[in-house]
C-alpha cells in the first residue's frame, strides 16, 4: 500500500478496519523489495587538477584522454537493478548541520573545513589555501607560513643573521616591547600565543567608509495624510496639557525603532603579528597579517600588508621594533589609502603554488632504497661442532650425578608405573632396526612424555666422546597449550627447569639453550624451520604426537618428511597417536612396524540413549519442542501403536538406515529388547536438536540416590558456544543445579574463554561442592579434567567446514565419530571408575558413525598449502598438483583448483602457477593470505603501527570480552570505541587506548582493560604477534629499523621501532579503510535497500528512516546476514554501500564477520575489480567485476583519469613488491602518484 492510497483509507475509515477471514486464507508474507541505490563517484576540481598534473608529468605534455564516442552507448534500463533518485540532495560549499551522528570521520571533514575558512580569513585565494593545507597535512599554522612566502616572496624562516645579541636578549627586548604596547593600547592588545602571537584589535573607519559606504536616503513621497498631520503639542510634550482630547495639536507618541542589525554594522580589524620558532626579531620582520569581519574586496588585506611589511622591513635592518609603528601606519588613512590606489601583482588564483615539474626537478637527490633493517637474527651464535660435543659431555656428566639422587629416584619410580614403560627396550629396538616406527598408544598410557624421554636416555647410557655422536629430538604437538604443558612435565621428571636440556618453541614464547637436546613444538614451527633449512641436518629424531587429530600442517608435515627420509638417512621418525589408523599411515611411509601400549584408565559404564530412556523412565511428548514431526494427523502414533502389537514384527531392518526414517514398528524391531516407552522416545526424538530437557533430566538422575559415586565433577560435551549459551540459562535458575542452590558450580568451557576463565576448570571447589562443565570437543583431548567422573555426550561437535564453489567456510553441527565418542567415554575414567551417557543410541555410534575423524584437508582452504609447497625448496621441481596428490589422504581436484584461482586472484601465483614477488612475501608471513596483504600494504603505505595491530587481531582473536552474565554491558563499552564503519579499526582503537593506560603503569593497563571487558593477555599477545609480524618485514625489507635488543612481553615499541616515516598515515581512517579492502578483496558485500516509503504527519507525508533491519546485504554469490558481533550490526546508514570482511561461514545462516566499510574511491583504486568504463543514455560509469558494482561520475574525464591513476598504482606496487627496500617517497614518479592517491582518499 503506497502513501496516497493509506491516506485516502484513513479519510475514509473512522476506525480501524478489524481483520475478517473467510474460510482459509494463505498467510504469505509480502517481501519488500530491496536493491542497490545508484552511487555517484565525485571528485572536486581540484582534486581533478592534481590527478591531471600528476597524469601530466608521467606522460608528457602530449597526454590526452579518451572521450566518450569512443565508447558504444549500451543503453540500459538501470532502474531494473538500482534505486534511482532516492539520494540526498548533493549541496557543494555548504557544511552539513544536521542531526546526524557524528562519526569520527565527520569530525574530520568538519575539522577540514574550519582549517580552510581560517587561512581563507586572512584573504588569501581558496584554491591555494586548499593546496597549502594538502601540503601542510592541515597544519593551519604552517599553511600560513607556506602562503605568506608565496605571496610576498619572503624566506621563513629567515637565514641566521649576525649579531652580537643572544637568543634570550632578542626575547628580552620583544617581552619589552609587549609590556609598552600593553600600556598603550590596554585591552585593545592581547597576546594569544606567548612569544608567538600578537593581536591589535583597531578601529579603521577610513577603511568602512571607503568599502562600506551607506546609501543615500531617498526622501519619501509626502501623502496628504503626511501633509495634513497636526503639529506636536509643545504642552504635551512637556508633560501637561489641559486640553486633553480637545487640543488643536498632536499628542501622538513617537515610537523609538530599535535597529536588531546594528551589530553587523560594527566592523573590527585584527592586525595579528606573529613570529615563528627561531625568530631573531627585531633583526627580522615578522609575519603581519590583517583579519576583519568588514567584507573587503579580495586582496585588500594582502595589498594593506604589503605595506606595513615593507616598513618593519626597513625597520629590521637598524634592529628597530617595527609593531607600534606599523600600528600607527595602518590608522594613517592617507598614506594606506594612497598605497591602495598602487597595481599591485599575487599570485593567480589559478597558478599552482608548487609546480610539479620545477619542484620534483628541485628536490633534494636523497638515497632510493632504505637500509636493511637489522633483528636478533643477526646476532645468533652459531655454536661450532667442538662446542656442541663439549656440551654433549656436559650433559651426560650431570645426568650421572642426578641419578643418585633421591628425588630422581622417587620420579623414576612413578614413571615406572606407566604402563609405557614395559614396552621401553622393544621401542628402542625397533626404531634402532626401522627409520620410521608407529606408536598407537591409549590415553594415560604415558607415550607423550615418556617415549622422547627414553630415546634421550638412551644415548646419554650409551654415550662415547671418542664416537662423536650427537642427539637432537624434535617433538611437535597440536596445540600451543600441550607443548608447554609436555615440556614442564618431562624437565619436572628430570629435576631441571625448563630450557636446559628440555626445551619448548611455541609461537612468540621459546625457551630453548645451547644444552636443549629435546624440544617440544607446534607442528607449525616445525614447518617454518623446515623452509628455510629443508633438510635440517642437526636434527636426529622427530617425533610427531597426535597424527590421529589429522591436522592440515600434520599432514603435510608427514609428506615433507616421507620425501626427505632418502636424503636423510641417519633421521629417525616416530609418529604417535591416541586412536590410530595405523595401517593407513603404515602403508604410506612403506609398510613400517605398528606398535600399539594399552592405556590406564578405570573401566567406565555406558549407558546408551535406550539404556538412559529404560533407567530413567524419560517420557517425551507427542508434538513437543524435541520431537520430531512426523505425520499431520494427530492420531497417526496411536495407529502406528495399535498397529505395531497387532502386526507381527518380522525381520530387522537394513543397519545402515538411520532410525529416524524407521516406522514404529521398525523401531521395536530394533530395539526388541526395550520397553515400549523406550521405543516410543526414539521414534519421536528428534536427533538432530540438542534435547536440554534429557539432559537436565540425566544429570537430576546421577545426583540421585543410587549405587554409582556421588562426587566428581560432571562434563557435559555440547557442540558449540550457543549451545552452552542455551543450558547454561537453563541450569543457573534451576531448584537443584541453580547458583542459589549452592550445591553445584556451572563453568562453561569453549576457546573464546580467557585463560583465566578457564583456569576456573582445574580449581577444586569448595565446601563439598561439585562442578558441572558444559563444554565443546576442546575437553576431548586438550584439556583434561583429572577429577571427571560423569560424561554426558550429546554426539554433537561443530566442525569447519570448506565449500570450494562458494568460497565459503562453514561452521556446521556434525555427527562426532567412533573415535570422537570413545575419546569422550574416556574422559571419565581417569581417577576413579566412571560412567558416560551417550544421548544417541548404540546402533547410530556402532552403524551409523564415521570411524575416524574427516581429514582438516578436506575441510579446509588450500592457499596457505600451496604457498607453502611453492616456498619449499623440496618440491622445487616437481609440478604443484602432483605434490598434492601425493598427500597421505589427497583434498579433492576442485578443491585445488579453486585454492589456485583465488591465490591467482589476489596476485600470489602466476598463469604457469609460479609464485609471483607478491606470492614470495606472502608465503613468508605465516598468516593467510589476506592478512599478509595487509600487513605489506601496511608498510607500503606508511602505516605500519596501525595495520600490524590490525593483523594481530585477525591472525589472533579479538581482545573483546563477552562475560556470560554481561553481555549488553560489555557491547556497550565495545560500541564506545566503534570508528569509521569498521571492526579492524575499532579493534586498533580500542588497542591504542589501552596501550596509553599500559605505558602508565601495568595495573593501570589491567585495569582498563577489566573496565571496557577486554582481555589483559589477548592484548598482550597482540603486541607480542606485531614485533613478530615486524621482525618479517624487516627479514624481507619491507621497513628499515633496527630491532636488535631485549624487549620484555607485552610491550608495543613498534611505533618508535618505525618513526614517523612509516606511520605518518597511521591516523587517517580512509586509508585504513581502503588497504583494509584491497587485502580482503574479493571478499565483498554490497548493501541492499529497500524503496523509499512515507509516513503521514502533521505537516504531511515524510520519508521513512530506514533501520538497520530494513538493510540486506550480498555478495556477488549469495545474499548474506552480518554477524551480531559486529560493531556495524544496528547500523542503519553507511556513507558507502560496500563493506568488505574477512570470513564468511554458515551456522544457521550464511554470515559474514569482522568487516569494514570502504569508500567509493577507494573501491575503485585499490581493489583488485577489473574495471571497466560504460557509457548508459549517454552518462558515463565506471564498472567493476563485469557490471557487479556500476558508479555514476559527473563527466566522462573523471572516470578516465581514475582508471589512468589506477594502473599507475598497481604497477608502481608490483615495483615495489619486487623491490622491497625501494623508497617509494625518494622516487620522482612515485611519490607524486602516492601524494595524488593520498590526496583523492583523504578529500
Amino acid at each position: 500500500m503506497d502513501s496516497e492510497i493509506a491516506v485516502n483509507a484513513a479519510d475514509i475509515f473512522l476506525r480501524e478496519i478489524p481483520e475478517v477471514k473467510v474460510g482459509i486464507t494463505s498467510s504469505n508474507k509480502i517481501h519488500p523489495v530491496v536493491k542497490e541505490e545508484l552511487q555517484f563517484l565525485r571528485i572536486d576540481e581540484i582534486s581533478q587538477e592534481k590527478l591531471l598534473d600528476t597524469l601530466y608529468f608521467i606522460h608528457g605534455s602530449d597526454f590526452i584522454l579518451n572521450d566518450a564516442s569512443a565508447y558504444q552507448d549500451e543503453k540500459s534500463n538501470l532502474g531494473k537493478k538500482f534505486w534511482l533518485g532516492q539520494g540526498n540532495l548533493v549541496v557543494k560549499g555548504g557544511c552539513d548541520f544536521s542531526q546526524n551522528s557524528i562519526t569520527s570521520e565527520n569530525e574530520s571533514d568538519r575539522l577540514k573545513q574550519f582549517a580552510l575558512f581560517r587561512v581563507e580569513s586572512y584573504g588569501f585565494h581558496k584554491n591555494h589555501c586548499i593546496e597549502a593545507l594538502d601540503y601542510c597535512a592541515g597544519n593551519i599554522e604552517d599553511s600560513l607560513y607556506l602562503l605568506y612566502s608565496k605571496y610576498f616572496n619572503k624566506s621563513y624562516p629567515s637565514s641566521i643573521i649576525e649579531t652580537e645579541l643572544t637568543p634570550e636578549e632578542l626575547l628580552e627586548q620583544r617581552l619589552d616591547e609587549k609590556s609598552s604596547l600593553e600600556s598603550i593600547y590596554e585591552k585593545a592588545f592581547e597576546e594569544k600565543v606567548k612569544n608567538a602571537v600578537w593581536i591589535l584589535k583597531l578601529k579603521l573607519d577610513y577603511l568602512v567608509n571607503i568599502f562600506h559606504k551607506k546609501n543615500p536616503e531617498i526622501p519619501k513621497k509626502l501623502s496628504s495624510k503626511t501633509v495634513n498631520k497636526k503639529q506636536k503639542c509643545k504642552l504635551f510634550i512637556g508633560g501637561n496639557c489641559k486640553y486633553g482630547d480637545k487640543c488643536r495639536f498632536s499628542h501622538e507618541i513617537e515610537e523609538t525603532k530599535v535597529d536588531v542589525n546594528a551589530h553587523l554594522n560594527e566592523f573590527v580589524f585584527e592586525l595579528e603579528i606573529r613570529f615563528q620558532q627561531g625568530s631573531q626579531y627585531p633583526l627580522e620582520s615578522p609575519l603581519i597579517f590583517l583579519r576583519t569581519n568588514a567584507i573587503l574586496p579580495p586582496l585588500v588585506n594582502l595589498h594593506i600588508c604589503q605595506r606595513l611589511l615593507e616598513e618593519a622591513d626597513n625597520l629590521a635592518k637598524d634592529g628597530t621594533p617595527s609593531v607600534y609603528t606599523i600600528a600607527e601606519l595602518l590608522q594613517n588613512s592617507d598614506e594606506i589609502t594612497q598605497h591602495l590606489k598602487k597595481n599591485i601583482i599575487f599570485l593567480n588564483p589559478n597558478m599552482k603554488l608548487f609546480d610539479v615539474k620545477k619542484t620534483i626537478s628541485q628536490r633534494k637527490q636523497t638515497s632510493s632504497h632504505y637500509k636493511k633493517g637489522m633483528t636478533n637474527k643477526d646476532n645468533k651464535r652459531i655454536y661450532t661442532m667442538e662446542e656442541i660435543l663439549k656440551e654433549d659431555y656436559n650433559i651426560v656428566r650431570k645426568f650421572q650425578q642426578k641419578l643418585e639422587k633421591c628425588e630422581y629416584l622417587k620420579m623414576l619410580t612413578s614413571r615406572k608405573n606407566l604402563p609405557v614403560w614395559n614396552y621401553m627396550k622393544d621401542i628402542l629396538n625397533t626404531l634402532e632396526s626401522s627409520q620410521v616406527i608407529i606408536i598407537s598408544g591409549e590415553t594415560g598410557c604415558g607415550k607423550s612424555t615418556q617415549v622422547p624421554q627414553y630415546i634421550l636416555d638412551d644415548w646419554i647410557v650409551k654415550y662415547k666422546p671418542e664416537s662423536k655422536k650427537h642427539i637432537n629430538i624434535v617433538c611437535t604437538q597440536p596445540r600451543r597449550i600441550s607443548a608447554i604443558g609436555v615440556a614442564e612435565r618431562v624437565a619436572e621428571e628430570r629435576l631441571e627447569k625448563v630450557g636446559s636440556t628440555v626445551g619448548y618453541q611455541i609461537r612468540l614464547e621459546s625457551k630453548l639453550s645451547a644444552s636443549t637436546r629435546l624440544s617440544f613444538c607446534t607442528t607449525g614451527i616445525l614447518l617454518r624451520r623446515l623452509e628455510s633449512d629443508p633438510l635440517i641436518p642437526e636434527v636426529s629424531h622427530i617425533v610427531v604426537d597426535e597424527v590421529h587429530e589429522r591436522s592440515e600442517e600434520s599432514d603435510f608435515l608427514l609428506m615433507i618428511l616421507r620425501d626427505m627420509l632418502p636424503l636423510r638417512p641417519d633421521l629417525k621418525v616416530i609418529l604417535m597417536s591416541a586412536t590410530l589408523d595405523a595401517e593407513l599411515f603404515s602403508s604410506y611411509f612403506g609398510n613400517i612396524p605398528i606398535m600399539e601400549i594399552p592405556g590406564r584408565t578405570f573401566p567406565v559404564q555406558q549407558y546408551f540413549l535406550e539404556d538412559i530412556f529404560d533407567i530413567s523412565r524419560y517420557v517425551l511428548e507427542e508434538g513437543g519442542e524435541y520431537s520430531r514431526k512426523i505425520h499431520n494427523d494427530k492420531g497417526f502414533l496411536e495407529y502406528e501403536l495399535k498397529s505395531s502389537e497387532a502386526v507381527m514384527v518380522s525381520e530387522k531392518p537394513r543397519p545402515a538406515l538411520k532410525d529416524e526414517h524407521l516406522n514404529f514398528r521398525q523401531i521395536c524391531s530394533r530395539y526388541q529388547n526395550y520397553s515400549e516407552l523406550t521405543c516410543k522416545n526414539i521414534f519421536l526424538m528428534d536427533p538432530e536438536k540438542i534435547n536440554n530437557d534429557l539432559i537436565e533430566h540425566v544429570l537430576t538422575w546421577i545426583v540421585s540416590d543410587h549405587d554409582f559415586p556421588d562426587k566428581g565433577t560432571i562434563l557435559i560435551f555440547l557442540p558449540g558456544i550457543a549451545e552452552i549459551t542455551n543450558l547454561y540459562d537453563q541450569l543457573k535458575d534451576h531448584p537443584v543445579f541453580g547458583l542459589r542452590a549452592n550445591r553445584f558450580i556451572l563453568l562453561p568451557l569453549h576457546s573464546s574463554l580467557s585463560s583465566e576463565e578457564q583456569a576456573a576448570i582445574f580449581r577444586k571447589p569448595k565446601g563439598g561442592m561439585r562442578k558441572i562443565v558444559l563444554s565443546t570437543n576442546l575437553a576431548e583431548t586438550s584439556i583434561t579434567i583429572d577429577d571427571c567422573v560423569y560424561v554426558i555426550d550429546t554426539g554433537k561437535m561443530k566442525e569447519k567446514r570448506f565449500d570450494p564453489n562458494r568460497n565459503m567456510e562453514s561452521l556446521e553441527t556434525a555427527w562426532v565419530t567412533r573415535a570422537n565418542a570413545l575419546q569422550r567415554k574416556g574422559r571419565a575414567g581417569r581417577v576413579m571408575e566412571g560412567m558416560c551417557f551417550h544421548l544417541y543410541t548404540e546402533h547410530r555410534f556402532k552403524h551409523n558413525f564415521l570411524g575416524q575423524p574427516v581429514p582438516e584437508i578436506h575441510r579446509v582452504p588450500l592457499e596457505q598449502l600451496i604457498l607453502n609447497i611453492k616456498l619449499l625448496e623440496t618440491f622445487e621441481e616437481k609440478d604443484l598438483k602432483t605434490v598434492i596428490g601425493s598427500l597421505i589422504e589427497p583434498p579433492s581436484i576442485d578443491s585445488v583448483e579453486s585454492s589456485i584461482s583465488r591465490l591467482q586472484s589476489v596476485g600470489a601465483l602466476d598463469r604457469n602457477l609460479e609464485l609471483t614477488a607478491l606470492g614470495h612475501h606472502l608465503a613468508f608471513l605465516p598468516v593467510d593470505v589476506r592478512i599478509g596483504k595487509l600487513i605489506l600494504y601496511g608498510a607500503i603505505f606508511s602505516c605500519v603501527d596501525a595495520v600490524l595491530t590490525m593483523a594481530a587481531c585477525l591472525s589472533f582473536k579479538s581482545p573483546f570480552l563477552t562475560p556470560f552474565d554481561k553481555k549488553e554491558l560489555a557491547n556497550e563499552k565495545k560500541m564506545q570505541f566503534s570508528t569509521g564503519f569498521s571492526d579492524q579499526i575499532t579493534v586498533f582503537t580500542a588497542y591504542k587506548k589501552w596501550l596509553a593506560a599500559y605505558k602508565k603503569s601495568t595495573q593501570t593497563g589491567r585495569n582498563f582493560a577489566n573496565e571496557n571487558y577486554l582481555s589483559f593477555k589477548t592484548l598482550i599477545s597482540i603486541s607480542d604477534i606485531k614485533h613478530q609480524f615486524l621482525e618479517l618485514l624487516v627479514d624481507i625489507g619491507f621497513v628499515s629499523a633496527n630491532l636488535k635488543g631485549t624487549r620484555r612481553m607485552g610491550e608495543d615499541y613498534v611505533a618508535s621501532l618505525t618513526g614517523p616515516e612509516f606511520n605518518r598515515n597511521g591516523e587517517n581512517l580512509r586509508l585504513l579503510s581502503s588497504i583494509l579492502g584491497a587485502a580482503l578483496y574479493p571478499n565483498v558485500v554490497k548493501i541492499l535497500t529497500p524503496s523509499k516509503s512515507f509516513i503521514m504527519s502533521a505537516a504531511g507525508a515524510v520519508p521513512k528512516d530506514i533501520t538497520s533491519k530494513d538493510l540486506q546485504f550480498a555478495t556477488m554469490q549469495e545474499k548474506v546476514f552480518m554477524h551480531p558481533s559486529s560493531v556495524n550490526y544496528k547500523t542503519s546508514y553507511f556513507p558507502s554501500p560496500y563493506l568488505v570482511y574477512q570470513e564468511k561461514v554458515r551456522t544457521s545462516r550464511i554470515f559474514f564477520r569482522d568487516c569494514s566499510m570502504v569508500p567509493l574511491i577507494s573501491l575503485v583504486l585499490f581493489t583488485g575489480f577489473d574495471l571497466d568504463i560504460k557509457v548508459h543514455n549517454g552518462l558515463t560509469f565506471i564498472s567493476l567485476e563485469n557490471g557487479w558494482i556500476l558508479l555514476q561520475v559527473e563527466e566522462h574525464k573523471v572516470a578516465e583519469m581514475i582508471k589512468m591513476i589506477r594502473l599507475e598504482l598497481f604497477n608502481l606496487l608490483e615495483e615495489k613488491i619486487r623491490d622491497p627496500s625501494l623508497n617509494l617517497l625518494h622516487s620522482e614518479k612515485s611519490n607524486s602518484i602516492i601524494s595524488t592517491i593520498l590526496h583523492l582518499i583523504s578529500s
